[in-house]
This record gives C-alpha cells, structure tokens and sequence, in this order.
C-alpha cells in the first residue's frame, strides 16, 4: 500500500499531531483538483485539501490527509468508546499502525496532550517468535491509531532501524474481515497479491490480543496479512473474530467522509486489473480513467474497503 487517505474536519489540527507531533514530513499540500473531486464523486460544490505525509520520504506508507468543504457528517469507523456505532469486532477498516521508539510511556503521554484517546494501556506480549508492544488510541475525528514497538519481529514485517523518524511511515493497515474465503479471493486470487501470515491465534495468545483490541477475552481470531514480500512496509492486516465478525461498521469507506477513506496501490495494468474484477463479479466503482496524470481506478472490496489503483506507467 503506497498511501492512505483518511478525511479530517480541520486539517490544520490534524498536521499538528502527524507533522508537528509525530514528526512526519509534508511531501505536498495542494487543494484537491476538479478532476480528482469529480472522479471520486464528490459533487460540484465540494472542495478539498489535502497533505501528503511520509516518513524520511520513503515512497511506501504514506498518509494522505483529507480536509473537505463543507464538513462531512458521516465518519468511517467511529468506535463506541467515541460515542460512535461500532464495535470493536465490526467488519471494515480498522486501525493504522506505527513504529515508535521506547519507551511506549512517553508515547502514550505525547499522544494524550495532544488530544488523542487512549483505549487501553500498554500491551507487551510474545507470540510465537514475535514480541510486541502496543497501544490503541482515537486521533483525529475518531479515527483508530495503533502504536507499536518491535521488540522482536521478523525482517519482513519491519524494517532494520524502524523508525527511522520520531514515529514511523505506515507498516501496517488493518481490516476487520467477515468471510474468509470471500476474502483470500479476493486479495490472493484477483489482485494477486501475497499472504506472509495467515493463521488462528493459538489459545494461549488470545488474552493479549483480545485485551488489545477490546473484544471478550478467550475470543477466537484469525489473522491473514499481505504484502509484498520484498517491501516490510504497507501491509494489510486483515483480522476475522469468527461468531463475532457479523455486523459491519455503519460508514463505508469513502473520500467523502471522515476517517479512513483510501487504500491507495500501485498495479502494472489497470484495464487487464478491471477486466479481471468484473469477470469476477467485483464491485468497481469508477475507472480506469485518467485523473491529474495518472490512470486509475477505484475498487469496493469484500469487507468495505475502497482501493484506489494507479497505473506506474502512467506515474514515471
């Protein structure tokens, strides 16, 4: 995953906890142009701004933040904690991840006083070969952020030195996934890309996890992660709570509301891409079309998520 967008209210806020804050660089702050509103959908009389964020200027795992007039109303994923209609367990997006230094104590401070929620505690576990520390809070507009130091993970899931900034790019995006066949088909088998993990958590790890993401201890998950085996950074985390991943998150993801909106990819072929989703029955909601240099085009997946493909001939 090359970038996520996620729409903000106040972008000016949202920059000083992600640039000020956290220390990721401005790439580019731009207002969104005609073509882009139009292709997304958004009506003549939206307009937009936007800010691209990266860490040290690395090219995958960017942030896309997303400042529309009027406001939007609706949110994607506004946790009950929040106030908001879902669960922990609901079906869509869930939480973007980073890398932080130790100790997470000072994080967590750092990220409080600068108005983000904190879920729970800090959480220290190992499972298998991978220990980890983690903390979820609610930035910007609710939206779920999930804070991470990897005391002992593989090679392929982080990057030597991560962070290589205060605060790390974006290693991991996570999805709460309802059908599991539904879904390897999808991510495997139409866009062809590769699973690294995809497992049940053993009984005697599932305490940690639930506790982390605030479901029932004892709770059944299984985790089903992708990326490109060369690249430790935009993966997809995709989580199924079994009994549990039943009912979805009320806002679907779009660019016209708040909170995660876009998965952005990066395809060698996008008509061959389209062709294959529809002879598959998938949901494309707009394109291939050329938008602002680039061709491309917009997806719905299995569990709500919205990718945005662009074409690399079309970028270089």
């Amino acid at each position: 995953m090359r970038a996520i967008t996620v729409g903000v209210s106040d972008l000016n806020a949202a920059l000083r906890l992600f640039h000020e804050v956290m220390g990721l660089q401005i790439e580019r702050r731009e207002p969104l142009s005609a073509e882009r509103r139009r292709f997304y959908g958004l009506g003549d009389s939206v307009r937009g701004e936007w800010a691209e964020l990266s860490c040290q200027s690395y090219p995958m795992g960017r942030l896309r933040l997303l400042q529309l007039t009027p406001t939007p109303r609706e949110v994607v994923r506004l946790d009950t904690q929040m106030g908001g209609p879902d669960s922990p367990p609901a079906i869509g997006p869930k939480a973007i991840d980073f890398y932080v230094r130790p100790p997470i104590e000072t994080t967590l401070a750092e990220m409080t006083a600068a108005g983000c929620t904190a879920r729970s505690r800090p959480i220290r576990y190992v499972i298998g070969n991978t220990e980890s520390e983690e903390l979820v809070l609610f930035g910007p507009d609710g939206v779920p952020l999930l804070l991470m130091i990897g005391h002992r993970h593989n090679p392929s899931s982080m990057r030597a030195g991560t962070p290589h900034g205060k605060y790390s790019e974006v290693p991991t995006i996570s999805v709460v996934a309802g059908d599991l066949a539904a879904t390897r088909h999808f991510y495997a088998d139409l866009l062809g890309l590769t699973a690294m993990v995809d497992t049940e958590v053993a009984p005697e790890y599932r305490d940690f996890a639930c506790t982390l993401v605030g479901i029932p201890p004892g709770s059944r998950l299984h985790y089903l992660m992708y990326q490109d085996p060369n690249e430790p950074s935009g993966k997809i985390l995709l989580v199924h709570f079994f009994e549990l991943s039943t009912r979805r998150i009320a806002g679907l993801m779009h660019p016209s509301r708040l909170g995660v909106g876009l998965y952005t990819h990066d395809c060698d072929d996008l008509d061959a891409l389209a062709a294959r989703l529809r002879a598959a029955g998938a949901r494309i909601e707009a394109g291939p079309a050329r938008v602002d240099s680039e061709k491309l085009l917009l997806v719905r997946g299995p569990n709500g998520e919205l990718f945005e493909f662009s074409e690399r001939a079309a970028r270089h």
